[in-house]
């Protein structure tokens, strides 16, 4: 039994929402439309065309029974010819002979050689939100004498769902584009934040840091950063990492310590689906993720002894397996490592394998401690007031010169990220301009030991109090000590006895 019309017009829809469903790109969507329409609707050929905003051409963008040379040769303004017309107008055009209508262009060239065939051209407007953005137009024989009307009426139905890909894949792209340009500025962003100059430090040991980031960033050698706890060992793989060729491609960073060893060798090499219990699904590994770029594992002294045969076959082959796969993955990673531990120690205690020490002790850089940078203490102080102020919303300009010395007379046993700590606490608890002694953690204000039993330490922080009192309000009065005094309510006699008495000379604040 034939079917009807309406039959055929509603397996026609079904089929080109089940294309719009499973089809991802536009154009093959859109190729895949054409196709079923010309099958069921016995078309000679089908074209979409699409409007370029940027140049204001229409240009087709798919076809079917068009060769490419002729669809490269479908090129219009809005307003020329058929199509041209349909998009500036917004109507559609019916022509039942092609051959007797002037308006018709062939650009492509494709209907030049009709004969007598009688070859009728449809064109309909694809409108998104009321604005023509292209047209959809087929060609069909009608030597049979089809009602074109009813193919009309059809595509009008069509091209909605068209017009709904388009805008679709349109916002797609868009938003593509818009990750893309955010996601090479944040990149920008690091590279910038990790530049050699950027890192807060000017003594001899820094310096000396900075020119072997410089030796070996460009290099594909594997980095062994030593030094305590919170020396900044991070910020140096970090600033490797952005000042080689490597630094648009991924930096992962792994913890060694902070996985348990069934888990980090999963985090590291990956799995494939059914490698064990619980493994569902294929997981790729930190390995992986970081292909092209740059791999830091950070506390390596900590790596288990059961998978440091593994890593050091990484270092030597640089290629791996997945855990419970057999395909050999080749590892493009630029290795750093980093420890606080004594390796050598570790060896001779057998926690560490001597293979994978000397693989990994290519070019080694040492962390100097914060107490062996006394120049730099202040310099990462302001820059830490600055940092937390702003995160704070809170204006303060300066730390206060008693302040000053304690920070700079600490030993500082959790180095540079105590010092952090330590600004980030004064920050917290300040409510004026000025950081104060008091402001500072209780081991700063105990630095110094050898308290005698008649000052007592009750006694020593008045003092230092009373002395940043003198110089703040010297600071305020630009060294004039008689403004000085009436702004601590002293008379000017008892204001130079106390600043005598602390070794405070004015003269030194005449232009703060």
């Amino acid at each position: 039994m034939a079917k009807t019309i309406h039959e055929e017009q509603i397996e026609i829809l079904q089929s080109t929402s089940k294309i719009m469903v499973e089809t991802s790109d536009l154009a093959g969507m859109l190729r895949a439309i054409l196709k079923m329409l010309s099958e069921k609707l016995k078309l000679d050929r089908g074209t979409i065309t699409l409007l370029d905003e940027r140049t204001g051409l229409l240009s087709i963008s798919v076809a079917h029974g068009l060769s490419k040379k002729a669809q490269e040769m479908g090129q219009y303004r809005v307003g020329e010819g058929i199509t041209g017309k349909v998009v500036q107008s917004g109507r559609s055009v019916v022509i039942p002979d092609i051959r007797k209508d002037s308006r018709f262009l062939d650009k492509t060239g494709a209907r030049s050689s009709l004969g007598d065939r009688h070859i009728a051209f449809i064109c309909v407007p694809i409108k998104i939100e009321g604005k023509s953005i292209g047209a959809l137009s087929v060609d069909k024989d009608i030597a049979a004498g089809h009602q074109l009307e009813e193919d009309l009426a059809f595509l009008k139905i069509m091209v909605p769902m068209i017009a709904q890909a388009v805008k679709l894949s349109r916002r797609l792209e868009k938003d593509r584009q818009s990750l893309q340009a955010e996601n090479t500025r944040l990149k920008q962003d690091l590279k910038e934040k990790f530049e050699i100059t950027n890192m807060v430090g000017k003594s001899n040991a820094m310096q000396e840091v900075y020119a072997m980031i410089e030796q070996v960033a460009e290099s594909n050698a594997t980095v062994l950063i030593r030094g305590e706890s919170g020396t900044g060992k991070e910020l140096v793989a970090h600033a490797i990492h952005y000042n080689s060729s490597r630094a648009h491609k991924p930096f992962v960073k792994v913890n060694c310590n902070a996985f348990p060893e069934t888990l980090l060798e999963s985090e590291l090499f990956g799995y494939e689906k059914g490698a064990f219990t619980g493994a569902v699904e294929r997981k790729v590994g930190r390995f992986e993720w970081a292909q092209g770029g740059t791999l830091f594992l950070d506390e390596i002294g900590d790596f288990p002894m059961s998978l440091q045969v593994k890593l050091l076959r990484v270092l030597q082959t640089r290629e791996f397996e997945r855990l419970g796969g057999r395909e050999t993955i080749k590892a493009n990673v630029r290795m750093i490592v980093a420890t606080n531990k004594n390796l050598e120690v570790a060896i001779e205690k057998q926690t560490f394998r001597e293979d994978l020490y000397y693989r990994i002790n290519v070019f080694p850089i040492f962390m100097p401690l914060l107490r062996e940078r006394k120049d730099d203490i202040m310099l990462l102080a302001d820059y830490f007031l600055e940092k937390f102020s702003q995160e704070n919303k809170k204006a303060i300009q300066r730390i206060s010169t008693p302040a000053i010395e304690m920070l700079t007379s600490y030993h500082w046993p959790g180095n540079i990220r105590e010092l952090e700590n330590c600004i980030e606490r004064g920050v917290l608890l300040c409510n004026e301009g000025v950081i104060r002694s008091e402001h500072l953690p209780p081991s700063l204000q105990m630095v110094d030991t050898d308290i005698t039993p008649q000052t007592g330490i009750f006694l020593e922080i008045m003092e230092s109090k009373e002395k940043e009192l003198l110089v703040d309000a010297l600071k305020k009065s630009r060294g004039r000590q008689k403004k000085a005094a009436e702004f601590l309510g002293l008379s000017e006699r008892i204001f130079n006895y106390k600043i005598k008495k602390h070794g405070i000379y004015p003269r030194e604040h005449k232009s703060k």
